[in-house]
């Protein structure tokens, strides 16, 4: 994983994410977190998965150039910075999964899932807070996962954990252990396609 020097561009995740709150510290440890500046919206009729998640991560950056100066630099740090967002989502054969909001809904989301094939696709965007110029890419993984059990599901979903994440469930959790195979970048599938970010 791609370290940062502690000096250079500031960082600033807008994420309440744990997980890509913990890859972006990982890879840039002076990194700035905040929560989204933005409402993330919900999918349009019949708009494609790659389409909705840049226009997701845009829209949790809120209006960038309105943040010029907003904050003190580091010392070691160039003034401004860059803004990073990101938004991921579960594609079951060209149907939209985002997080499930009630256990009707994740239970369904789970038995769906369950001893199949399905895409995770993430679209990040970075905005330079100096200029408001913004860049966008979109990461798709393939996921293969194992056949759970009625009392599987039902175990998983009471324990509360399908709740925050697309889909439903969680590629490393060490308890439920959801998928067999992975094709493309695992980062993606965590929630944060780092390659993505340091291109972008």
């Amino acid at each position: 994983m791609m370290r940062d020097s502690g000096v250079g561009t500031r960082i600033t995740l807008l994420s309440a994410s744990a997980r890509r709150r913990e890859i972006v510290g990982a890879a840039f440890p002076n990194a700035a977190i905040e929560g989204s500046r933005g409402e993330e919206p919900r999918p349009e009729p019949g708009e494609k998965t790659s389409e909705y998640v840049v226009r997701s991560a845009l829209a949790k950056l809120g209006d960038p150039p309105a943040n010029v100066g907003a904050r003190q630099p580091i010392a070691g740090q160039t003034p401004g910075g860059v803004l990073l967002s990101a938004d991921t989502v579960v594609a079951l054969k060209g149907e939209i999964l985002g997080k499930p909001a009630s256990p009707e809904e994740a239970r369904s989301m789970l038995e769906r899932l369950s001893d199949g094939w399905h895409q995770v696709v993430t679209g990040v965007a970075v905005a330079d807070e100096a200029t408001g110029r913004t860049l966008t890419g979109v990461e798709t993984s393939d996921v293969r996962t194992r056949s759970f059990s009625d009392d599987e599901i039902e175990a998983y979903v009471a324990s509360g954990e399908p709740f925050d994440k697309a889909g439903g469930y969680a590629v490393q959790d060490e308890s439920f252990r959801p998928v067999v195979r992975t094709d493309g970048c695992y980062l993606n599938i965590v929630g944060l396609p780092l390659c993505v970010v340091v291109e972008l």
